[in-house]
Formats: C-alpha cells, structure tokens, sequence
C-alpha cells in the first residue's frame, strides 16, 4: 500500500501514529462519564478488572507481538480500542461496562510491549538504537499535543451530550491503522514471509525461560519493581483527577461565576456532573496540563543525559509522590500536583524502557516488555480496588494523597534494599558511558 520511505520520513510516521492513538476525546470526562451511573467503588471496581486482565494477557499477548509481528499486534490493538470506545456510545450499566474495559485491556496489552519493541529494533535496524529514548520520548510529545487539542474539544462535546466525545475518538482513532500500515514490518518479520518455522522466535517454554532469566534478577529487577509501583500509582491517580479537581477547585471557580451543580464540589464529583461550562473548563485543564506534560516526553533525552538512567528513575518518582499528597492540605497545589502527575510518567517512561530494552535480546522483546507491563498492572489491581473503596469512604483527594504516601514508604523500602538500575551494568555499555558523561 505504501512505498519505501526515508529513515527521517519513517520517523515522521511514527510520530503520526502516536498522534492517532491519542484518546483526548473522552480523557477529561471519562470518570465524570462514569459516574453518572456507579459509584467510586464500582469505578475501583472496573479499574481493578481491567488491570487483572491486563495480567493475564500481558505475557500471551506479547507473545503475539513476538509471534505475528509488531506491527500486527499493533493494528489489532487500534480494532479493540474502537470496539471499545464504539460500546460506550451503545450501552450502559456496569456490567457492559465491564465488558468494555475487558476490550480495553486487550488494547493496551497488544500495544504495551510490541509499541517499543518496535521501534527499538527499526532504530536498530536502520538508524542508531541509542536514539530510542530522543524518539520515544518525542513520540509522546506528539501524542501528548494531539491530545491538548483533542481534550479541549471533549469538554465542549460533554457539555452538550456525554456520548459526543466517544464518538468522536471512534472516528479520529480508527485512523491509526492507516498510519500503522504506512510503517514497514521488523526485518526479522519481513524477511521471513509466511514461514512459521522461523528461527529467530520463541515458543512458550523458551518466552517463560527467556522472561525469568532478564526480569527476575539484577539489574533489572528493582527497577522493574520500583517503576511498577510508581506507573501503578500514576494509573490509579489519573482515575480520580476530574472528581479531585472538581472537589479542590470547585469553590474557587464558582466565585468566578461558573455554575457548580446543586449540591457543591464534592456532591457533584460524587455523581458526575457538570454543567457546560465546567466540562468545558475540564477539556482546557486537562489541555492545558497535557501540553505541559508534553515537556516530558520530549526533554527525556535530555533529562537522561544529564541525570544518567538512575537519577532519573528515583529522584522524579519520589518527587511526584510528594506532590500527590500536598493537595490534601493545600487545595490550589492540587493545579501543580496535575501537572506533576501528567509529566512524570512520559518523563520516566522512555528512559526507563531505554534501560530495559539494552538489558533484553531482540528475539522476545515484545514478550519481555510485556512482562515488565504485567508487573505494574498487577500492582495496579490492588490499588485500584482500595482507592475506590477509600475515595467513596472520604473524598477522592484523600484517596489520591494516600496513594502518595503509600509510594514514599514502599518505593523508598525498594531503594534502600535493591539496586535500582545501575549504570555500570550495561549489556553493550553504551548507555552507561552516556550517562557518566
């Protein structure tokens, strides 16, 4: 369908289906869309479920990734994720939900590990490896922008009828297959062609050997723990944003005469309402600390050049721990504490998977990367679970400072007893003495 492309136009098109898996559309409305009909309990609930199985399908479907091809795994993620969004235009109540967010998660488990594994081997294959972090992070960057746009729009469709915004993310995702098929296959998958005896792939027995050997002892093992913990935590916070801000900054906006629905902030967060110009202003926050967040994806190379790997991957967690928790006593921090929380993971993320794709051969890396997601959305299951039981007990706030605190104590026990990803073990050394210089 495609012709060949230059190195600089391959990237160019990498960036364009970053742009296209985007869900800005619905991102600031989601959980207030939710509650309309559930409660904070049941939204743990979902949240829960669809970590759980994103565990059980992490491991097969990155052995897909592996088996079929990346850039297979890659469409059929794009198939579920318009399934998905398509449902919630056509149902309603918590059990179709619960079906939604099962297609939800078989999205985002054949997309987690096969996404990197992707461009790592391409840069490896046709241009430097070393750049991964630089293009991923950029590639975030991207996705990060066209969800600015994307969000603002969102809020205005909500406030003149919640389905709008799913409709329009079915229309704008479905473009990510065009941009899928414009990029070209692994060489170890175009080479090959239809043979299924290939040599260069792992069966099962192998992929359980192959991912015990690389994740399961030093160096990767503590960071795997410690980024788990710290992605799993960022999940659960990004769950309770809308109802936190609507809770801490209600009562200033009102004084600016925007309309809070009957019963005050908190009453309102509880079931999920706005009115126009607050769905509206939900849309330009969500916009306005996406494009913020932008900065992290996009200076990740940076960032990494001058901490080093292990710097980076301690110190930006920790921080954003702490800002989780301030908001408690200190509504207005809650603004910055979005910001923090929107930035961090597009921050860590590419040098994290930088570190771990040098530690981890070619054959399998779709499977292993994989595995590194299943280990923070097992994290993730547990949590999820207890800040929705927690936020129904007391406020969505205190549920969020609480996963903050709960960080602080866990992520720093890992820090004192593990060796969180040491510079100086490096499979070709080359990002160690990147990072020493």
């Amino acid at each position: 369908m495609f012709g060949p492309v230059s190195d600089r136009g391959l990237v160019r098109r990498y960036y364009l289906y970053r742009a296209t898996i985007s869900v800005g559309f619905i991102t600031p409305i989601f959980t207030l869309f939710l509650l309309r009909t559930l409660t904070f309990t049941q939204v743990g609930v979902l949240s829960a479920v669809c970590s759980a199985l994103s565990v059980v399908g992490e491991i097969p479907t990155g052995y897909v990734g592996d088996r079929l091809g990346r850039r297979a795994s890659l469409l059929l993620s794009v198939l579920f994720t318009v399934t998905s969004l398509a449902g919630f235009v056509l149902a309603s109540g918590f059990l179709w939900y619960g079906f939604l967010y099962a297609l939800w998660a078989l999205a985002l488990t054949l997309r987690s590990g096969s996404m990197d594994a992707w461009l790592y081997d391409t840069l490896s294959e046709r241009l430097d490896s070393g750049q991964f972090s630089h293009i991923r992070g950029r590639g975030d960057a991207m996705q990060n922008w066209t969800a600015a746009v994307s969000m603002v729009v969102g809020g205005l469709l909500y406030g003149l009828d919640p389905i709008y915004p799913f409709v329009a993310a079915v229309g704008f995702n479905s473009l990510g297959s065009v941009a899928l098929l414009s990029l070209p296959k692994n060489r170890q998958y175009a080479d090959r062609g239809g043979d299924s005896d290939s040599g260069d792939r792992l069966d099962p027995l192998e992929t359980v050997a192959v991912i015990r050997t690389h994740l399961a002892r030093p160096p990767l093992r503590a960071l795997i723990l410690y980024i788990g913990l710290f992605y799993a935590v960022l999940s659960v916070s990004h769950t309770y944003v809308q109802p936190m801000a609507v809770e801490t900054l209600g009562s200033y906006v009102a004084t600016l005469g925007v309309e809070v629905p009957a019963g005050g902030p908190i009453a309102a967060a509880r079931a999920g309402e706005a009115g126009a110009a607050l769905a509206l202003g939900l849309g330009v926050l969500y916009a306005a600390l996406t494009a913020v967040s932008s900065a992290g994806g996009y200076y990740a190379g940076a960032i990494e050049a001058r901490l080093g790997v292990r710097k980076a991957v301690i110190v930006v967690p920790a921080l954003t721990a702490v800002a989780l928790v301030v908001p408690l006593w200190i509504a207005l921090v809650a603004l910055p504490t979005f910001a923090t929380v929107r930035t961090a993971k597009p921050l860590v993320q590419p040098i994290a998977n930088g570190y771990i794709n040098d530690h981890v051969e070619a054959v399998g890396r779709a499977t292993l990367l994989s595995a590194v997601s299943m280990s923070y959305m097992a994290l993730r299951t547990p949590l999820a679970l207890a800040a929705g039981v927690a936020a129904d007990a007391t406020t969505a706030t205190t549920a969020v400072a609480a996963l903050g605190g709960l960080f602080l104590v866990a992520g720093g026990a890992v820090w004192l007893f593990g060796a969180i990803a040491p510079e100086a073990v490096t499979a070709s050394g080359d990002r160690a003495s990147k990072s020493a210089s």
